[in-house]
């Protein structure tokens, strides 16, 4: 599993899972400071969350043959980019943070299965064996992002999680591009 585009194509997941995993692991914790939320409340943004995340899934489903999976891949992104780039008008209540929730839950499952058919049709013959390293690059950054996140609410940067994670994810999009370059020239 030597190709480029294959390998960067894996990055752009690892990248992906640890930017959003900097401030996802941690909503309930920053959602009860920010907002005040617990129990139902949470549980309720959380089920809007988990809502758009099907809709974008299945929306990108019926989309990604006719624009292709590396576009797919890099409009989801983008879309997990501007929720993260409007993240501070969601503290002005729990409405406005569900707002800007939206296009990230859209882009969240969006991307990974986007990645996994980049995968299958950058080579077919290596599916079963890059979807489970995708899967791997999945784990790992959501564990990186887990990481970052705790030691940043540590020394009470908890407020800036979503910039930390948003500069992660420019540079998922800068690398997925990459990527779709070098496929191109394969």
């Amino acid at each position: 599993m030597g190709s480029a585009p294959l390998m960067l194509a894996v990055g752009v997941t690892l990248l992906s899972a640890f930017g959003q995993f900097t401030l996802f692991s941690y909503f309930a914790p920053y959602f009860l400071q920010t907002l005040g939320l617990g129990g139902g409340a949470l549980s309720l943004m959380f089920l809007w969350f988990g809502a758009f995340g099907l809709a974008g899934n299945v929306g990108m489903s019926r989309w990604i043959d006719r624009i292709g999976s590396a576009r797919a891949v890099f409009i989801a992104l983008g879309l997990i980019v501007l929720s993260l780039l409007l993240w501070p008008l969601g503290q002005g209540g729990v409405w406005q943070q569900a707002l800007v929730l939206v296009p990230w839950a859209l882009g969240c499952f969006a991307v990974n299965s986007a990645q996994q058919a980049r995968l299958v049709h950058i080579s077919p013959a290596l599916a079963p064996a890059t979807v489970a390293l995708n899967t791997s690059a999945m784990y790992a950054g959501q564990a990186m992002g887990a990481a970052l996140g705790g030691l940043m609410i540590a020394q009470g940067r908890m407020l800036s999680l979503n910039r930390v994670g948003l500069v992660v994810l420019v540079f998922a999009m800068a690398l997925s591009a990459w990527a779709a370059r070098a496929q191109k020239r394969s």
